[in-house]
């Protein structure tokens, strides 16, 4: 500002003073740039913080259509739950914003600094894979990490450690249980420091004590600046630690905000508090 305010005064004394116009020009280009020059920053920082940006999204699977026009974006830090009710396109919207899937129409952009870890849905390992989770865990280490090999079988024990896992180091990935797959999938998703965690309903195959251990654990990743995108049925999770939640509804987002402007907007009190209800009204019947 007092370097602005510098150029402005001498702008003004060239002015009184007769000097030639293409000084005064200069210092007036000079001035208009350094008034510029706070917005470019803020502008740029903005940018640095966006991680993933979809623009009028729409994916259509054998003529049925999944998504329309649905637009988003990711910042970094973020800590974002989708929510929705079954065949409502939760993972078809995750596996596009990752470039898994290509849509039908619309755009997405992706820092090109963006690393992305991801543990998907629904991955059983092939008895036909006779690998070790060890083994397993070190093919997803960054190829182009400058890495001895002591120093990779180093970060794989103590990834192995971290999730509780050492213990089925040679042990083949098909015959884990599904806790500790788990915790395999959610080791190798970490094992390349992503700074964006996408999962897609992680919880399932885990018990309750397990779930708790793993909620903590993304909250402790997200605090140090981790972004986190999940997919989630687990309504009370979703509310408790997330920062920014979406609900799908019909193809398109019905409603988003904090968890608080969920729990007060009446389309997702309708949509989904209400349908859950009526799921537990009809399981108690049943039962």
């Amino acid at each position: 500002m007092l370097l602005e305010n510098t150029v402005f005064c001498i702008y003004c004394l060239s002015a009184t003073n007769n000097r030639t116009k293409s000084s005064r020009i200069v210092l007036l280009f000079l001035f208009s740039y350094l008034r510029w020059i706070p917005l470019i920053q803020t502008y740029s920082e903005k940018q640095l913080k966006k991680q993933i940006s979809a623009q009028n999204l729409s994916f259509k699977r054998d003529g049925v259509c999944i998504l329309s026009q649905l637009s988003l974006q990711i910042q970094a830090g973020d800590y974002l739950t989708i929510l929705g009710l079954n065949g409502s396109g939760k993972s078809t919207l995750l596996k596009l914003l990752l470039g898994l899937w290509q849509p039908t129409m619309g755009q997405i952009w992706r820092n090109p600094e963006l690393r992305v870890g991801y543990v998907p849905q629904r991955w059983h390992p092939d008895p036909a894979l006779p690998i070790h989770a060890e083994y397993f865990l070190s093919l997803s280490i960054d190829t182009q990490a400058k890495m001895t090999a002591q120093e990779k079988r180093a970060l794989v024990s103590c990834s192995l450690e971290e999730w509780g896992l050492s213990q089925c180091a040679h042990q083949p990935i098909h015959t884990l249980s599904g806790g500790q797959w788990q915790r395999l999938l959610m080791a190798r998703a970490l094992i390349r420091k992503p700074c964006l965690l996408a999962l897609d309903e992680p919880n399932q195959g885990i018990d309750l004590q397990g779930q708790h251990q793993l909620y903590q654990r993304l909250s402790q990743l997200n605090q140090q600046g981790m972004t986190i995108i999940m997919i989630s049925h687990d309504m009370a999770h979703a509310m408790s630690y997330s920062q920014n939640l979406i609900a799908l509804s019909e193809g398109g987002i019905c409603c988003q905000g904090t968890p608080q402007e969920l729990l007060a907007n009446p389309i997702y009190q309708s949509r989904f508090i209400c349908a859950h209800q009526h799921i537990g009204d009809d399981i108690d019947h049943a039962s």
